[in-house]
């Protein structure tokens, strides 16, 4: 009888935890909007052994960027922006740079989902959440969020996340699904006429000859919206699930093809202004190549990248084994320092075209910057050397990690 007793009140006890499970299921998760996203191309064995050949190792850069980076703060969730290992000399300490852009942390989270970790994304996830004032960042951080958010919900999310991703796209868009618009910095010359405003054309450009690329510049503020902060993919997928008004997609993509310079120089626009294109951002002479780059990515992350562009670009590696920053009107040529930031952008667009050639190449520039020395606590990882020392940005190698795994 005793036995019966305790039988009945263990079933009992089973029933009530697995009633109680399921009703927590429904509440936070059961009622959740099955989203349909179109999310990156899978990375192949091929794409692996081609960053390998280069040093580039997935599981290793992301082991080590984790464990170089991650709590040197005092917060084992953020990522800060960069990270400077100990110099040769003995007050040559490490530092941190202690500022936590949100897009960083957007390619940590995504790194979390892409790994499959998920008490880590639900952790990062909810302190971003609570962390960030989204009205005051930037459009360009506040979409790289939203799309890492959305690869997060259709893995793990709930029905309080679908919620909060409504709540960031009335942020970030107006009610006709344009993105707002924000400050931006903008070079001009002395006189404060901004010859980035001037229509290029027949590729005599008079003016800029007479002032010259080295004249004075000063920098103005406009209030327009930043071309590369248009993610068109994620535009489309808010459209494609209802959370943006029908044609906000071909709206968005109309401006950003709209923003190509000329069919002489198949570059793209910095930003969109009372109603003109602003081709220069911090050179007024010139067009800002790693700006451009990433708007390339965009488009080709929706099929759209013009082929002129694409071509333009794998030119530029081919031809002068590196990209330069600004690309200048008069010399119809890239001059200034090499754009490192872009070169995990190049490795996302061979991706998302099947261009195992630019693959392989974008590759070859990354690696030849991994760090090899095995004793350094930054081993595999993608270094710069600045001043003497060597630093490790968040975002070249969490973005390299997605490229490769």
């Amino acid at each position: 009888m005793r036995k019966k007793i305790i039988t009945i009140v263990i079933i009992a006890l089973a029933a009530l935890i697995l009633g109680g499970g399921y009703l927590l299921y429904q509440r936070y998760y059961g009622g959740a909007v099955k989203f349909d996203i179109q999310t990156a191309p899978a990375v192949g064995y091929e794409h692996r052994q081609t960053a390998s050949s280069h040093g580039i190792v997935s599981n290793y850069l992301w082991m080590r960027t984790k464990n170089l980076m991650l709590g040197q703060d005092g917060d084992s969730l953020f990522i800060p922006s960069s990270y400077m290992i100990e110099g040769r000399l003995s007050y040559q300490d490490a530092e941190s740079s202690g500022e936590y852009r949100l897009a960083d942390q957007a390619l940590l989270l995504d790194m979390y989902v892409r790994s499959g970790d998920r008490l880590s994304a639900m952790r990062l996830k909810e302190q971003i959440l609570n962390y960030y004032d989204f009205a005051a960042e930037s459009n360009a951080g506040v979409s790289a969020f939203l799309t890492a958010y959305l690869d997060y919900y259709i893995s793990y999310g709930s029905v309080n996340d679908g919620d909060k991703i409504q709540e960031l796209v009335d942020v970030l868009f107006d009610e006709e699904g344009s993105m707002r618009t924000e400050s931006l910095s903008v070079a001009v010359y002395e006189q404060g006429s901004f010859y980035s405003l001037d229509e290029p054309g027949d590729g005599s450009y008079s003016s800029l000859e007479q002032i010259g690329e080295d004249a004075p510049a000063e920098y103005t503020d406009v209030t327009g919206i930043e071309i590369s902060s248009i993610d068109l993919r994620l535009i489309r997928n808010l459209e494609n699930n209802g959370l943006l008004p029908e044609g906000s997609y071909e709206r968005n993509l109309e401006l950003v093809l709209g923003s190509q310079v000329s069919s002489s120089v198949p570059l793209f626009a910095y930003a969109y202004a009372d109603g003109i294109y602003i081709y220069s951002h911090n050179v007024a002479a010139a067009v800002d190549v790693e700006s451009a780059v990433v708007t390339m990515r965009h488009l080709a992350q929706v099929g759209e990248l013009p082929d002129d562009a694409y071509n333009w670009l794998k030119m530029q590696i081919i031809n002068s084994g590196v990209i330069r920053q600004q690309y200048y009107y008069s010399y119809g040529t890239t001059e200034g320092a090499e754009a490192v930031n872009i070169y995990p952008d190049i490795m996302h667009i061979a991706l998302e075209l099947g261009d195992d050639d630019l693959y392989d190449r974008a590759c070859t520039l990354e690696g030849s910057r991994v760090a090899t020395y095995t004793s350094s606590p930054a081993l595999s990882m993608i270094y710069r050397e600045e001043d003497g020392r060597f630093v490790f940005y968040a975002r070249e190698n969490l973005d390299v990690c997605l490229a490769v795994t």
